[in-house]
């Protein structure tokens, strides 16, 4: 990529942030806010306790039995360890609950600036198989500017069994100059190889955080930081998470997350 390429690329970064942000104003109220606080200097916040573990025992009994379940059409990696269910809010009360969490969705709009409602809840069952890559297939940015997710794990999480991995900072506008310029990225490639995640490491001097936590953990993120399900040295990992747009651009993703469910199969 020679230099003006470069410039062009980062020049179209800075127009992407500026008008994503466009006519929006943080309130004082969001000023006062810890938890908002707290998420605008991370980028990321883990809240204990956010469910009872007995709800998401139920969920997890309610997972396991859909994956197996032929009649429903489900997602799974080319490994068969990171299975997922689009459209989980039609399996039961208890993700539905979690799909219309209004704590949730204000704090994602407060922290983005931007109105917004949760497209649909995914459930995640990740298993240990050799050379898994993890949730998510790997190293990958959501997007070049903020993109609010809500993460909650269902049982406990440790090292070892895949938790949420982030790179700190990876979302600020300097580290994405010097992924333009050094790395010679763009906009639109946003998955990184393990040694592309090293060279970086080591150029920045940092290091990855791994989120672990007890069932009911939650973990509200700016999923523009580079991030990953930390492949699984063994067990299970099972999780929610909360896919969150603006309204008018859900049709945008009507494509994107296949087979997903529509109808409610709860009463």
């Amino acid at each position: 990529m020679n230099f003006i390429k470069k410039c062009l690329n980062f020049y179209h970064y800075i127009r992407y942030i500026k008008l994503s942000n466009l006519n929006y104003r943080k309130t004082n109220d969001d000023k006062k806010n810890n938890i908002l606080d707290k998420l605008d200097k991370k980028k990321f916040l883990v809240i204990k306790n956010f469910m009872t573990k007995k709800k998401c025992n139920t969920i997890i009994k309610k997972i396991d039995k859909t994956v197996l379940n032929k009649k429903i059409k489900t997602w799974s990696d080319s490994s068969n360890s990171d299975q997922r269910i689009f459209g989980a809010e039609n399996l039961s009360y208890e993700i539905e609950s979690f799909f219309k969490n209004n704590f949730i969705n204000k704090i994602g709009s407060s922290y983005t600036k931007i109105k917004l409602n949760t497209y649909m809840t995914m459930a995640n069952k990740t298993v240990f198989k050799q050379k898994n890559k993890g949730s998510g297939g790997g190293w990958h940015k959501d997007s070049f500017k903020k993109q609010f997710k809500a993460i909650l794990y269902l049982n406990d999480v440790n090292s070892k069994n895949g938790p949420f991995e982030l790179i700190p900072n990876s979302c600020s506008t300097i580290f994405n100059y010097k992924l333009i310029f050094k790395f010679k990225r763009n906009l639109i490639n946003s998955r990184f190889s393990n040694n592309e995640i090293k060279k970086i490491l080591k150029k920045n001097n940092s290091t990855s955080i791994k989120i672990t936590g007890k069932a009911g953990t939650l973990i509200l993120v700016d999923t523009s930081l580079i991030h990953r399900g930390n492949p699984l040295k063994c067990g299970i990992r099972y999780a929610l998470t909360n896919y969150m747009y603006p309204k008018h651009k859900f049709d945008l993703y009507e494509d994107k997350f296949k087979p997903i469910l529509k109808k409610k199969l709860f009463n």
